[in-house]
C-alpha cells in the first residue's frame, strides 16, 4: 500500500494500519479524496490511516486462505517430523 503525507515511512504505515484495524468497528479504506493527491500534509479523513485507497476483493481473501492453509500444512508436516525424531 503505497502511504500519503511527509514522511509516511512502512513502518508507520504499518502502525496506522494496524491500530486502525485494532481500534475501530468502520472499515479501513484508506485516504478516499483526490485533494490528498494534491496536498498529502492534509490528513483529510483522521478515521482512517494515512494510505492511498484500497479495496481487498473476494479474490484477494481467497489467496490469503490458501496461503495460510498452505503454511499450516508446512507446520504440521515440521511438528511431526520433529515429535518422530525425537
Amino acid at each position: 500500500l503505497p502511504g500519503v503525507g511527509p514522511g509516511c515511512t512502512d513502518e508507520t504505515l504499518l502502525s496506522a494500519i494496524a491500530s486502525a484495524l485494532h481500534t475501530s468497528t468502520m472499515p479501513i479504506t484508506g485516504q478516499l479524496s483526490a485533494a490528498v493527491e494534491k496536498n498529502p500534509g492534509v490528513w483529510l479523513n483522521t478515521s482512517q490511516p494515512l494510505c492511498k485507497a484500497f479495496m481487498v476483493t473476494d479474490e484477494d481473501i481467497r489467496k490469503q486462505e490458501e496461503l495460510v492453509q498452505q503454511v499450516r500444512k508446512r507446520l504440521e508436516e515440521a511438528l511431526m517430523a520433529d515429535m518422530l525424531a525425537h
